[in-house]
């Protein structure tokens, strides 16, 4: 006769069906992917600069007033049109529809419109594609900033919405 032993057997492993889970894992990442739309950080955005103490002399060393967005007059948003070429370099300025020679052209430009509005707040709307490289497009900023220029949004042109 033969003898069972009765030593308990391990138990039975469960087959754990791992594939389904990884397709539907990697159907989801590459959905998700896919329809991804991440929003622009830099459209948009108002820039509240210091102001410069070359360029606001009466105003001493060091000493930054907030701008007040109060005074809703188009005169004082400007449009300054940045191009860039294919390496992304600047190709040209315009302030509005008039072209400028470059950045220091801009800059004194800007000085003068805004010795020509005492008391209001000056603001430039940076209209530059995307393949404009971000030291081009801080140059204008900086220039802005140093002509005393509130703040500055950066925009889309029109033709290159998302």
């Amino acid at each position: 006769m033969i003898r069972r032993s009765k030593r308990p057997r391990p138990p039975d492993e469960v087959a754990f069906p791992v594939t389904p889970f990884l397709d539907m894992a990697f159907q989801l990442l590459a959905f998700f992917i896919l329809t991804f739309r991440a929003p622009s950080p830099e459209t948009k955005l108002d820039l509240y600069l210091p102001s410069a103490p070359i360029a606001l002399p009466d105003s001493p060393r060091g000493v930054v007033k907030a701008p007040s967005l109060d005074d809703p007059d188009l005169e004082t948003d400007l449009l300054v049109h940045a191009e860039a070429d294919d390496k992304g370099s600047l190709a040209s300025l315009r302030l509005g529809e008039t072209p400028v020679d470059g950045v220091g052209d801009l800059e004194t430009r800007l000085r003068k419109y805004a010795r020509l509005i005492p008391g209001k707040n000056l603001r430039v709307r940076l209209v530059a594609p995307d393949r404009l490289r971000y030291e081009e497009a801080a140059r204008v900023i900086a220039a802005s900033a140093s002509a005393g220029v509130a703040s500055i949004r950066l925009v889309e042109p029109k033709g290159e919405r998302r």
